[in-house]
């Protein structure tokens, strides 16, 4: 599994846990996709940045 999933996957498992709203998940995941960037080859550097900005 690459780092992008494990991202994913946790902060989604954070977010339920909180009690968030399916909406509220997805929204999430959006917001860490909007923030990596594909053309350069450290896109998984980058979604973990985003990632931590985003808490």
């Amino acid at each position: 599994m690459s780092d992008l999933e494990k991202l994913v996957r946790r902060r989604m498992q954070e977010e339920y846990a909180k009690g968030a709203s399916a909406e509220e998940i997805t929204k999430v995941v959006r917001d860490i996709f909007n923030s990596i960037d594909l053309s350069d080859n450290g896109s998984e550097a980058v979604a973990a940045r985003a990632a931590a900005d985003h808490d």
